[in-house]
């Protein structure tokens, strides 16, 4: 009886312990939770204005991840950069507009790098 009793208490204290490490780890105010919270691996703004990335997450489902086609048209030669950012920016003949999606600056970037990359 009292080695369950030891072994109970041995238990109780281990457990305890335990959980003053838990609370300690998920204390919000303590140096290690910091720089996580601060300092972002690289920020929104960057990845959104980076003209391939534009590409890859809004054009590449349709017309390829190089441009070829696939459900789209291949967007491979396309050369007018004016043109290409209003068919961006208005759609038409089944592709969405993205003008409210994306910013007057992101489809210049995007009808940039179709024009001079593709």
């Amino acid at each position: 009886m009292l080695r369950k009793l030891l072994l109970l208490a041995l238990v109780l204290v281990a457990t305890a312990g335990l959980a003053a490490c838990g609370d300690e780890a998920t204390d919000d105010t303590t140096p290690a939770s910091t720089p996580a919270a601060t300092t972002p691996a690289s920020t929104p703004t960057q990845a959104a204005d980076d003209p391939a990335t534009l590409f890859a997450d809004n054009c590449a489902g349709c017309h390829g991840a190089d441009g070829g086609g696939g459900s789209g048209p291949d967007l491979r030669g396309e050369d007018n950069v004016d043109g290409i950012a209003e068919q961006v920016r208005e759609g038409g003949g089944g592709m969405p507009a993205f003008s409210g999606e994306l910013t007057d600056a992101q489809i210049q970037a995007i009808a940039e790098y179709v024009a001079a990359e593709l």
